[in-house]
C-alpha cells in the first residue's frame, strides 16, 4: 500500500442533473467511466447561503458558513457597525480587493484540510489559509486573468490554465490538492446553465479527469489516490431582476449596500449573496429585532416586499432561539431546542412540508427535507442563524428572479444563494465504489477525504 492521496475538482456551480445529461449523452466519457459507472456519485446538500465562497468552508473544514461568521459573500455586522462603521470587521464584501481578509475571517476552531495536511497544493481557490505561498499554484497572475474572463467572458482558458497546474502539480509527490474550475458557473451566470459554452466547460473539467487519471495509472499513485469531484451549488436561470437596495430605498429608507458603503446615516443595510440571498439588518435598534417587533416597526416595508412576486421567503427571529419563516400568504415556526428541530405551519406554510410533530436532530432534519423543494432547510436555517451576522431579515428568492440589478455588469443571467432544491442540490461523485450509498451533506465529503488520508 502507498502513500495515500487526494485531489478535488471543485466544479464551480455544476448541477446534478446537467451534470447527468452531458455525460448519458457522450459528452463527458471520463467522468461517467471513473466516476458514474466504477466509483461513486450521489446527489448531495450544500449550504445556505449557496454560493461560492462560503460553501467552500464545508468541504475544507467539515462547517459551515454561520459556524465562521462568514454568512455570504457579502455580510454586514451590526454590532460592530454601531462601534465604528468604518472598522474592518463591520462589513464586508469578498467580491473585490477584501477576498484577502476571507482566511483571516474564519473560525480557527474549523482548521481547513490545508492546516491538517500541511503541503496541500491550491489551485484558484480563494480559501488558502494554511497554505504555503510556493503551493498557491495559481497565485501569480490570477487577478488578472479573473478580471479578463469577467468582462470579456472569455471564461475556458482559466480552467485550461488550471488543469496545466495540475498536471504540473502531480508530476511531484503530494498529498492532497484543491483544484477550483470556475467556468461552469460563468457560464452558466453569462449564457444559461444548459448552453453549449457550458457545455465546453464541463468537457474541460472531463478531460482533465481523464489525462490526470492516466498520469496517475503511469506512477502507479491510482490506487491510493481519492480523487473527488464535487460543485458548492446549483444555479437557475434568470429573468427578472428585483434589487433589494433600490427598494427599500423606494421605501424611503436611506441603504447602505456595496458598493454604496459611503451612505450618510444609513438606516436600513442589505447585502446580497449569489444574487438570490440577501441579509437585511435595520439600523434603528441596537441588537437583534424579533418577528413580532419588527413587523411592528417595519411591517409596512416588509409586507410590501414579501409580496413581491421576487420573493420566495423572508427569514426572521421569532426569539432567541426560533425562526420564523414568512411568505405573502403568512408564517410558519422553525423551532429549535437543544439543537434539535420542529416545525409547525402557523398562518401558512412557505416551505411546504407537513407540520413534524416532533423533535429531529441533524440527521432526521437531513431525511426530513430532502425530497422537498427546500432540502436541508431546518439545519441549513439554524446554521445561519447561531450566526450574529446573519442579519435581521434573511431573504430567499423565488426560482427566475434575484436580488441585485443595477451593479452587475455584465448582466447575470443565472443565479444561486437561495435555499431552494435547484441552488442546494450538488452532485459528489468520488473514484471509489460504495463511499456515496445516499445523499449526504458536503459537510460529510470532509469527513470521508480525512477517512481517506488517516487510512
Amino acid at each position: 500500500m502507498g502513500k495515500k492521496r487526494v485531489i478535488f475538482y471543485l466544479i464551480d456551480g455544476a448541477r446534478p442533473d446537467i451534470l447527468q445529461k452531458y455525460a448519458q449523452q457522450g459528452h463527458l466519457p471520463n467522468m461517467k467511466k471513473h466516476f458514474l459507472e466504477e466509483g461513486s456519485y450521489t446527489k448531495g446538500t450544500t449550504c445556505f447561503p449557496s454560493t461560492t465562497g462560503p460553501a467552500y468552508l464545508p468541504y475544507l473544514c467539515g462547517s459551515f458558513p454561520g459556524d465562521h461568521h462568514i454568512t455570504g459573500i457579502r455580510w454586514f455586522d451590526k454590532d460592530a457597525f454601531k462601534k465604528g462603521r468604518w472598522g474592518r470587521n463591520a462589513m464586508r464584501s469578498y467580491c473585490g480587493y477584501e477576498a484577502k481578509y476571507f482566511n483571516e475571517d474564519m473560525n480557527p476552531d474549523y482548521p481547513s484540510l490545508f492546516e491538517t495536511y500541511p503541503g496541500g497544493l491550491n489551485i484558484y481557490n480563494m480559501i488558502t489559509k494554511g497554505v504555503e505561498e510556493e503551493n498557491d499554484l495559481t497565485r501569480v497572475g490570477k487577478s488578472k486573468l479573473y478580471t479578463r474572463a469577467h468582462f470579456k467572458k472569455i471564461h475556458h482558458p482559466v480552467d485550461k490554465l488550471g488543469h496545466a497546474r495540475l498536471m504540473e502539480a502531480i508530476e511531484n509527490e503530494f498529498q492532497f490538492i484543491f483544484a477550483v474550475f470556475p467556468s461552469i458557473d460563468w457560464d452558466s451566470h453569462y449564457h444559461h446553465y444548459d448552453h453549449e459554452e457550458t457545455l465546453e466547460a464541463y468537457k474541460i473539467a472531463d478531460q482533465s479527469v481523464g489525462e490526470v487519471i492516466q498520469k496517475l495509472e503511469e506512477k502507479n499513485w491510482l490506487d491510493d489516490t481519492l480523487i473527488v469531484m464535487a460543485s458548492d451549488h446549483g444555479l437557475t436561470s434568470t429573468k427578472v431582476h428585483l434589487d433589494v437596495a433600490k427598494f427599500f430605498r423606494k421605501q424611503g429608507y436611506r441603504t447602505l449596500a456595496y458598493p454604496t458603503i459611503w451612505t450618510l446615516f444609513p438606516q436600513v443595510a442589505v447585502f446580497i449573496s449569489g444574487n438570490s440571498f440577501a441579509s437585511v439588518s435595520f439600523l434603528d435598534q441596537e441588537g437583534f429585532y424579533f418577528t413580532d417587533q419588527l413587523m411592528k416597526k417595519h411591517g409596512q416595508a416588509l409586507t410590501a416586499f414579501v409580496e413581491n412576486e421576487a420573493i420566495d421567503f423572508i427569514l426572521t427571529r421569532k426569539n432567541a432561539t426560533d425562526i420564523s419563516v414568512i411568505n405573502k400568504d403568512g408564517e410558519a415556526l422553525i423551532k429549535v431546542k437543544d439543537g434539535q428541530m420542529s416545525y409547525e405551519a402557523i398562518t401558512a406554510n412557505p416551505l411546504g412540508l407537513e407540520n413534524t410533530n416532533k423533535w429531529l436532530n441533524d440527521k432526521e432534519a437531513f431525511d426530513y427535507c430532502f425530497d422537498s423543494d427546500y432540502p436541508d432547510a431546518f439545519v441549513q436555517i439554524k446554521q445561519l442563524f447561531a450566526s450574529h451576522r446573519s442579519g435581521d431579515v434573511v431573504v430567499s428568492a423565488n426560482v427566475g428572479y434575484d436580488l441585485r440589478d443595477f451593479w452587475e455588469i455584465p448582466e447575470h443571467l443565472g443565479s444561486h444563494g437561495s435555499l431552494h432544491k435547484e441552488h442546494i442540490h450538488v452532485p459528489i461523485l468520488m473514484n471509489k465504489k460504495d463511499l456515496l450509498p445516499q445523499p449526504i451533506r458536503t459537510t460529510e465529503v470532509y469527513h470521508l477525504i480525512r477517512s481517506h488520508l488517516d487510512g
